[in-house]
C-alpha cells in the first residue's frame, strides 16, 4: 500500500515537474515570434536549466530527487517567466533579493545531495555540508559574473544596477546557501547552535571556555562532512 502510494505521489510529481519545464519554454517562444533573438536565447538556456537535472542524470548515473527537481525549476520559473517575461523584477520590491537568496537556497541543497551519493564520477564526498556551501556561494557568484559579461558585451542590457545592488544581490545569495546549510548541520548534529552540554562540565579543568572552544571545532567539523 505505501509503495503504491509512493509511487503516485512520485508520479503527481513528476506531472508538477513537466508542466514547469513546459512554462518555461513560454517566454522563448514569444521572443522567438517577436524576432528578438538575444533574448530567445537566454530564453533557452534557462529552459535548459529546467531539464539539466535529467541529463545531469544520466551522464552521472545518478537519480535526482523529484522534489529537487521542482525547486530548481520553480526557482528558474520565478526568474524566467515571472521576473524578466512578465516584468516582475520591476513590478515587485525585494522580487531580485528574495529569488537571490532561493536559488541559492536550492542550488546549495543540490549540491549537497549530489556530493553525499554515489555517482558514475565519485563515491560519497566527504565535507559535504562545507562544500555544498561553498559551491552554493560560487554559483552565487558567478552569476554575478555572467550579469556583467552580459552588460558589457550586449548593448542596451543593465541586469546590474551598480555595484550597492551586486553586493546586496551576494548577500542574499550567502544568506540562501548559509540557512540550507544549518538546515543540514540540524540534521546531522540534532542543533543549530553550540550548546552547553553537561558531559563535558563534568572534565577535570573543564571551563566554558573550553566547551566553546571544542563545539566550534566541532561545529567545523561536521560542517566538512
Amino acid at each position: 500500500m505505501k509503495i503504491l502510494e509512493e509511487r503516485e505521489k512520485n508520479k503527481g510529481e513528476e506531472i508538477l515537474n513537466g508542466v514547469l519545464i513546459s512554462l518555461l519554454g513560454i517566454p522563448f517562444l514569444f521572443s522567438i515570434i517577436q524576432d528578438k533573438i538575444i533574448e530567445s536565447i537566454g530564453y533557452f538556456i534557462f529552459w535548459l536549466g529546467g531539464v539539466s537535472p535529467y541529463i545531469y542524470e544520466r551522464i552521472a548515473l545518478q537519480g535526482v530527487p523529484e522534489k529537487i527537481k521542482i525547486m530548481l525549476s520553480s526557482s528558474i520559473l520565478l526568474h524566467s517567466l515571472l521576473g524578466q517575461f512578465l516584468k516582475f523584477y520591476d513590478k515587485v520590491p525585494l522580487w531580485d533579493k528574495c529569488l537571490h537568496f532561493y536559488g541559492s537556497f536550492v542550488i546549495t541543497c543540490f549540491f549537497y545531495h549530489i556530493l553525499t551519493r554515489k555517482s558514475k564520477f565519485w563515491d560519497r564526498v566527504p565535507h559535504a555540508i562545507l562544500i555544498s556551501f561553498l559551491l552554493g556561494c560560487f554559483s552565487g557568484v558567478l552569476w554575478e559574473i555572467a550579469e556583467f559579461i552580459t552588460d558589457k558585451a550586449i548593448p542596451g542590457y543593465h541586469t546590474q544596477r551598480g555595484p550597492d545592488d551586486t553586493m546586496w544581490d551576494l548577500i542574499f545569495d550567502i544568506l540562501g546557501c548559509y540557512v540550507m546549510a544549518k538546515i543540514f548541520y540540524k540534521k546531522k548534529t540534532g542543533h543549530v547552535f553550540w550548546s552547553y552540554r553537561r558531559s563535558y562540565s563534568q572534565e577535570p579543568g573543564f571551563s566554558k571556555a573550553t566547551f566553546h572552544h571544542r563545539a566550534r571545532w566541532n561545529s567545523f567539523k561536521v560542517m566538512r562532512k
